[in-house]
């Protein structure tokens, strides 16, 4: 069972017993046992099967109990019996922004509340707001968390869809006379968000009931059902979707290229076919760039399958080539023990080189973030000092820049803005907004200009805010920052943390046509996860970006002389 259903279900089992109002302790060790298997690296099925669970720290006798029941039969009846207690729009509730379990048991035994339409009808009335521990502004926000989620159920991060996704791939060719598999759908085209994994397989046509059946009952799914002739539908526990279609070899192109979308892309593909007098149905190719091509188009990388807008680049031929993971020669805003990450400098730094990149960016928290260890003058002292040594050994190798992630306080200022001396030790400067969300959109803007005025910025970090699936983010005038950014001479970064994605993939080809810069940023608090630049290359692709708008692929010459240049 994949190890991030097993801790959806412990996590949801925490939650669900909160909500139930007992024991509290025993939510927590469910709760800690999620986070435990979502880091480990051990096969937990192997370990269930061995009965050693319990090596994994967190995880303890009752916890385990459920995992290995979880391995063996795909649900446990601990959860099962939670779940038959628990409304059904409970669970809507629970995705609600700063609606809490503790929240929604005190909702439901003082207002009956026990759906987001209760909710949403208790807000409007005013009722929320007059409970103890709630108030008018608590009663704002729920109305707010209430439309954003309702445009995110049954949704799952890119990160962890593409964790499941290649797996599930995987089983799909091992199925008997599967000749070919891929992932289509919004997991191909790479959106932050997905609603499902879909799986175009091409299968002899005698064996199409077998294969969708074996789908069906793969381990961990809830539920499976058969849709049609060639397709099924399975539901993982915490109501993830997976989506097979089986076609036969001579269709899998033409079908893979339609159930990967969008739905503009398949439009505007097909009234290219018709322009030619073609049928997109009728054409038979043994793969999609024969298929683009015998419509004289060139290859759409999925990323960009978006508006329809790509078809009339492929018709001109004026496609970007878009940036690469191998591309990438290094990274900035990375965190290290000296505030709230997990390794050393050095520990950074040898991760960075045996990836093979040529240079790293340190920019730990600045002292206003005293929440995340934020670093007093002395530390940060101490710290260069510490890079000065690396570099002076190990810089041929893999060079070191020494930088902050400065708080954008609610003013523009940048943290240490009264510590020149401090801010000007620095080879570069993240500036992150942390605090304050709920500015004015104009207010907000004109923060982010501010900061980006001090010329110690070099990169406005996670220019929104957001947090997918859990916050919205702040609004901004993106085309005013931009412009600002353009004039400034700031890098704007695409943070590839697979909960922020942000600045997202939408507003990256008005960036590239003013000439904005991007950093493809890990925010990093560990050596592994320096990794998830993967994701954010990933936005950059969708945003149709190059490897010459991306400052992390330029060489370590180019990158000094950028960093000096906006320090001027």
């Amino acid at each position: 069972m994949d190890k991030h259903a097993i801790a959806l279900v412990l996590d949801e089992i925490g939650t669900l017993l909160d909500l139930h109002g007992e024991n509290a302790f025993k939510a927590r060790a469910f709760q800690a046992a999620a986070r435990a298997v979502e880091r480990s690296e051990a096969d937990i099925n192997e370990l269930a099967r061995a009965g050693a669970l319990e090596q994994i720290a967190g995880i303890g006798p009752a916890t385990a109990r459920v995992i290995r029941e979880l391995v063996e039969t795909g649900t446990a009846q601990f959860y099962l019996d939670l779940r038959s207690r628990t409304p059904n729009d409970f669970y809507e509730l629970l995705a609600v922004p700063k609606l809490g379990a503790k929240r929604i048991r005190i909702l439901h035994e003082k207002l009956g509340i026990e759906s987001v339409a209760d909710l949403e009808q208790a807000a409007r009335e005013g009722k929320i707001a007059q409970l103890p521990g709630f108030g008018g502004r608590t009663q704002e926000i729920l109305l707010q968390g209430i439309a954003y989620v309702r445009g995110t159920l049954g949704r799952r991060r890119l990160a962890e869809a593409l964790d499941v996704g290649p797996r599930l791939v995987g089983f799909v060719k091992s199925l008997p006379s599967v000749m070919e598999a891929e992932l289509a759908g919004e997991l191909r085209r790479r959106l932050e968000t997905v609603d499902g994994i879909d799986i175009v397989a091409a299968v002899e046509a005698e064996a199409c009931d077998q294969v969708l059946t074996l789908f069906t009952q793969l381990p961990g799914i809830m539920s499976g059902a058969r849709e049609g002739a060639d397709r099924a539908t399975a539901q993982l526990s915490d109501g993830f979707l997976l989506r097979l279609r089986c076609v036969p070899a001579g269709d899998f192109a033409r079908v893979l290229l339609q159930e990967t979308g969008s739905r503009a892309h398949v439009q505007a593909v097909e009234v290219c076919a018709r322009v030619q007098r073609k049928t997109l149905e009728k054409l038979r190719a043994r793969n999609e760039a024969e298929l683009y091509d015998k419509l004289g188009l060139d290859f759409v990388p999925p990323e960009l399958r978006e508006t329809g807008e790509e078809v009339k680049a492929a018709t001109l031929k004026t496609l970007p080539q878009l940036v690469e993971y191998d591309d990438l020669h290094g990274c900035f805003h990375c965190h290290t023990v000296y505030s709230d990450g997990r390794n050393t400098v050095a520990e950074m730094a040898q991760a960075a080189r045996e990836r093979k990149w040529r240079y790293l960016g340190i920019a730990d928290h600045s002292k206003n973030a005293g929440y995340a260890g934020g670093l007093s003058r002395d530390e940060i002292e101490r710290q260069q000092e510490e890079i000065d040594e690396w570099n002076a050994r190990h810089g041929s190798k893999v060079w070191v820049f020494k930088g902050i992630e400065a708080d954008i306080l609610s003013d523009g200022r940048l943290d240490y803005e009264d510590e020149p001396d401090v801010l000007a030790s620095f080879d570069f400067v993240v500036g992150s907004v942390h605090s304050s969300f709920n500015q004015p959109v104009e207010v907000m803007t004109g923060r982010l200009i501010r900061a980006m005025q001090n010329p110690a910025l070099t990169f406005l970090g996670h220019a929104t805010g957001r947090l997918l699936l859990s916050r919205a983010g702040y609004r901004i005038d993106i085309e005013a920052v931009f412009a600002a950014a353009r004039e400034l001479g700031v890098a704007v970064e695409i943070n590839a943390d697979p909960y922020r994605l942000d600045l997202g993939w939408e507003h990256w080809q008005r960036g590239k046509q003013l000439g904005v810069r991007t950093a493809i940023n890990p925010d990093a608090h560990s050596t592994r996860s320096l990794g998830v630049v993967e994701y954010g290359v990933c936005m950059a692709r969708k945003g149709w970006l190059e490897k010459a708008d991306v400052v992390n692929t330029w060489t370590l010459t180019a990158v000094k002389k950028f960093l000096r240049q906006r320090k001027k």
